[in-house]
């Protein structure tokens, strides 16, 4: 067995948590450091899971003994703990969207080509079993090039009990959204907007209900996008999510909410998840498990980013064209720099 790696956690946040738990599971791992602004929750996470700790993001980040770095905090503070990290030259996953704005996203990806350090957006999407079919489909030519895409991605308005207005729908949902289809369709040269609101101001967050995206594709394909999370907590809200491709030769669809698997209790249907981080005989596996296997072989360099700083830039760009597009009757060209940039 090759010898593990050193990998700190910066944010012990709900997939923080996730991530560190996972690493601690993956054989060519020693999670070294886990890291929190709540110094009680860094104590309790270390001593769980074996690892030191530490309250200062920046200071851990930019450990010189660390072989990797993996960043979860709030996006609006992905920045700092990304260039420490970049700065001793470690590699790093940073969790999405890849910063708050454009011109922090733009700060990360600058570093990463500067430096020559590898930087995973972690794109979880890309690890999916189902979304990563869609692509060797495309790939293999077994649904032909791409002429459309449509993706639907909606969720309940308790996610603000968490998020508390903090980051726009565009970019907590669309970032998902919009690197799928980069990622399928090629690069996305014009968008169209509209949105609405009422459902989650009436409940004191100054944030939309819904967007309707249209995408143009520099390859010719087109294709909308449906945002949205204001839909009531008792509602199954990834009934109502998915990705469709359609090629010249076919198509390819995924359920996002179909798992084949049903458990119902007292108070109804529980909600298992059976993709993304399912834990099956006291481990993590599905699509975070993949996620971090790839990181630990560009840590090793055995492998590079399948989505890298580049592209977790340029979906963060995407976004920010979107919102500006929802304010404009025309569509807005997503290369051009937006106002202040």
């Amino acid at each position: 067995m090759s010898a593990q790696v050193r990998i700190g956690v910066i944010g012990l946040g709900f997939m923080g948590g996730k991530w560190a738990q996972a690493l601690t599971e993956h054989p060519r791992v020693e999670l070294a450091v886990v890291c929190d602004v709540r110094e009680s929750h860094a104590k309790e996470t270390a001593g769980d899971l074996g690892a030191t700790w530490s309250a200062d993001p920046g200071e851990a980040a930019g450990d010189p003994t660390l072989d990797g770095v993996v960043v979860c905090t709030p996006e609006h503070v992905h920045v700092d703990a990304a260039l420490a990290a970049i700065e001793s030259g470690t590699p790093v996953a940073i969790e999405k969207p890849l910063a708050h704005e454009l011109a922090a996203a733009e700060r990360i990806r600058d570093a990463s080509i500067d430096a020559g350090v590898p930087v995973l957006a972690a794109h979880i999407l890309r690890f999916e079993p189902r979304y990563a079919a869609i692509k060797s489909a495309i790939e293999d030519g077994t649904i032909g090039p791409v002429q459309m895409v449509r993706s639907e991605r909606v969720g309940v308005a308790a996610d603000q009990r968490i998020l508390q207005g903090r980051t726009s729908l565009p970019l907590y949902y669309g970032s998902h959204e919009f690197d799928l289809a980069r990622w399928y369709a090629g690069e996305v040269t014009r968008v169209a907007a509209r949105r609405s609101s009422g459902v989650l101001k009436a409940a004191g967050y100054d944030v939309d209900d819904l967007y309707s995206v249209v995408l143009e594709f520099a390859g010719g394909a087109h294709g909308t996008s449906t945002l949205g999370w204001s839909l009531p907590s008792a509602s199954a809200p990834f009934g109502s999510s998915g990705f469709t491709v359609i090629g010249e030769h076919g198509y390819a669809r995924v359920e996002q909410g179909s798992t084949g698997l049903s458990v119902v209790g007292e108070s109804g249907r529980i909600a298992v998840d059976t993709w993304y981080t399912p834990n099956v005989h006291g481990q993590t596996r599905g699509a975070l498990a993949n996620e971090v296997d790839h990181f630990v072989r560009v840590v090793t360099s055995e492998a590079s980013p399948l989505c890298t700083a580049a592209d977790g830039a340029a979906a963060v760009r995407l976004c920010d064209a979107v919102e500006r597009a929802a304010s404009d009757d025309a569509f807005v060209d997503v290369a051009a720099a937006p106002e202040g940039g």
